[in-house]
């Protein structure tokens, strides 16, 4: 649960609560563990897992950093579940020419 509260005159207020987001590596990590557990059967467990969920599993995705001993130069927010690899370019004009030529691009727009 995704929960807001506050304390006022040493009272507990609940704002507002909501189911917590997780990726769907982690939605089915959860369902797995809570049948492994015995909290919950498989049938349960799979409706848990939402078909978006199963959609992220399926784009192409790195590995960790760690595993290769690289460090890490930057951090974002990912605009999409995959991952991609390629050359930045500014422009859509860049971005045609290039992969005209046989190069992998990513537009970036800021």
């Amino acid at each position: 649960m995704d929960i807001e509260f506050t304390v006022q005159e040493n009272r507990l207020w609940m704002l507002q609560c909501r189911t917590g987001k997780r990726t769907g590596k982690g939605a089915v990590k959860i369902a797995v563990d809570m049948v492994n557990e015995g909290l919950i059967d498989r049938r349960s467990a799979i409706k848990m897992v939402e078909p978006r969920h199963l959609d992220q599993l399926l784009h192409p995705q790195f590995e960790s950093p760690s595993s290769y001993g690289d460090k890490v130069i930057a951090t974002g927010l990912p605009a999409s579940p995959g991952a991609a690899v390629g050359q930045i370019v500014f422009t859509a004009d860049d971005a045609e020419a290039w992969h005209a030529q046989g190069k992998s691009v990513i537009l970036y727009s800021p």
